[in-house]
């Protein structure tokens, strides 16, 4: 062979086993079974192994468990004469390595003999991109709390300011004396009642906002029996019986404004959803299973179709019954989302004209 060939295929050869081994990516040679044959140092720095421990044992065996069956398909496709780009995770040493990964087939004339791959470390970037998501999933969870306040402020407040009107205009005309002391009852409960919905509610945005936990111990029982006080007027004009069930000290952790708010919601949809066919009744059991506390409320009211219903019954504005009761449609929607927010779950059993049952299951945790 002439000199300045073989120099120059000399030179060929070094060139590309200069690339190969000194390539700032990972560069690898697998066999039609996915075996290792060749690996340059980079792949050896990511897997924390030796080029003699990787030679002849799979690439499966570094794959991160929820990556193997993507990764083989795509391996799969490449042995097809079909070049694949894709992003995989690999365990290593040092932890979970995420990489984005080109395969090309090294074929003859006819067929595919090995799969040639260049992986880029891309674990910095996903990193960010996780830290990102994080970040955008707090920021919603951020926006629906903030919304929920402003429902809780523009919906729930509704009412008992509407009450304290009722009262305070009773009270300009001329009453006996033990109506005029029963309608000052009345009047100074409503009162309270908004004042430790405010105070609640400003506590919670303050802590919201100075990034503490807004969490705290609640004493269902103490919960349950001020939201059926705030109802004692309209129970007694409609003869409605209320009956609940709590153990002594029922305690969970939770957020107390929302807690306060479902309950208030569930009573008043069955207050308002009540049949004129028969005397209404309405029953609240709320009991702490290991660490859950499951809120059950359940009336013998109008009911509902529940199939006909379908998905609409939490969405907002949406209300089921408009020609029974006024309402904005808001109650069920609040009630969904601050379930939600808890990490809790709400469903309903209904039936037309016998009644309903509302069931909310809110995790006892600290965060």
């Amino acid at each position: 062979m002439d000199i300045s060939k073989e120099l120059e295929l000399y030179q060929f050869e070094k060139l590309n086993e200069a690339l190969f081994l000194h390539h700032p990516d990972a560069i690898f040679l697998l066999d039609l079974q996915g075996k290792f044959r060749m690996v340059n140092e980079k792949v050896c720095e990511i897997t924390g192994y030796t080029r003699g421990q990787l030679i002849g044992a799979s690439f499966d065996l570094l794959m991160e468990a929820s990556m193997k069956a993507h990764t083989w398909a795509r391996f799969r496709e490449t042995t097809q004469d079909k070049p694949q780009r894709y992003e995989t995770a690999v365990l290593t040493k040092e932890g979970v390595r995420h990489l984005d990964v080109t395969n090309f087939p090294l074929k003859n004339d006819s067929r595919v003999l090995a799969v040639f791959g260049i992986a880029k470390d891309i674990t910095a970037k996903k990193q960010k991109e996780m830290e990102l998501e994080r970040y955008a999933t707090l920021l919603e969870n951020h926006n629906d709390e903030l919304e929920i306040f402003r429902k809780i402020l523009a919906h729930d407040m509704r009412k008992p300011v509407a009450n304290a009107l009722g009262f305070a205009r009773l009270l300009q005309g001329t009453l006996n004396e033990s109506k005029e002391k029963e309608i000052k009852h009345y009047l100074l409960h409503t009162v309270e009642f908004v004042d430790v919905m405010l105070r609640d509610l400003n506590e919670l945005i303050a802590l919201q906002s100075a990034g503490h936990m807004s969490k705290e111990v609640v004493d269902v029982g103490k919960v349950l029996k001020r939201t059926v006080n705030f109802f004692q007027e309209e129970i007694r004009q409609t003869g409605t019986t209320v009956a609940w069930h709590v153990a002594e000290n029922t305690r969970i952790c939770t957020i107390k404004a929302y807690l306060q708010s479902i309950i208030r919601n569930l009573i008043s949809n069955a207050l308002k959803y009540r049949s004129t066919e028969r005397k209404p009744t309405i029953e609240v059991v709320a009991q702490l299973q290991k660490d859950v506390l499951i809120i059950q409320v359940t009336d013998n009211g109008i009911g509902m179709d529940l199939h006909a219903m379908g998905q609409e019954l939490f969405q907002m504005h949406r209300r089921f019954a408009p020609k029974a009761a006024e309402g904005n449609g808001l109650g069920l929607y609040i009630v969904k989302q601050q379930v939600k927010l808890l990490g809790g779950q709400i469903t309903v059993k209904s039936e037309i004209d016998k009644g309903s049952t509302f069931t909310i299951t809110l995790p006892d945790k600290e965060s």
